[in-house]
């Protein structure tokens, strides 16, 4: 029985040390893929109530044609400020591992005329790409 104080210890190390799998997208049961996005903006500013803030995933594969979009989550702000948070599921048999998937956000005003947008590409789901992804949105004002 002196063995199981050094034993435990050790399998726990060597656990720890385990190589880890690239991130394959969680699955919400039934072969659902979950995406988390948070979103933010830098301005430092609370928006007026009516304004929109829209989440995408996107296939990005195809460089000369539209992105097709996987999930869409849209939501009225009411006067919230940031960060938002949406989680985004559709079917797992949507993504295909060689394919690239973004996440996209945009905030409109109560009018229509956009506020906030993704600049940058935010990778999720595939080529080692995590499934929770923190978005910030640049001014689409001058």
């Amino acid at each position: 029985m002196r063995i199981s104080p050094i034993v435990l210890p050790l399998g726990l190390t060597l656990a720890a040390c385990a190589p880890v799998e690239p991130a394959a997208p969680v699955e919400a049961g039934h072969g659902m893929a979950v995406v988390k996005v948070t979103a933010t903006y830098r301005e430092r500013i609370l928006l007026t109530p009516g304004h929109v803030f829209k989440v995408r995933i996107e296939d990005v594969s195809r460089a000369d044609a539209p992105a097709e979009v996987l999930a869409e989550h849209t939501e009225t702000l009411d006067g919230r400020g940031p960060p938002y948070e949406a989680t985004l599921g559709f079917p797992r048999s949507q993504v295909d591992p060689r394919h690239t998937y973004a996440a996209r956000a945009e905030i409109r005003d109560a009018e229509g005329g956009l506020r906030f947008v993704t600049d940058t590409r935010y990778v999720v789901l595939t080529q080692g790409a995590r499934n929770e992804v923190d978005i910030v949105m640049v001014s689409a004002r001058p």
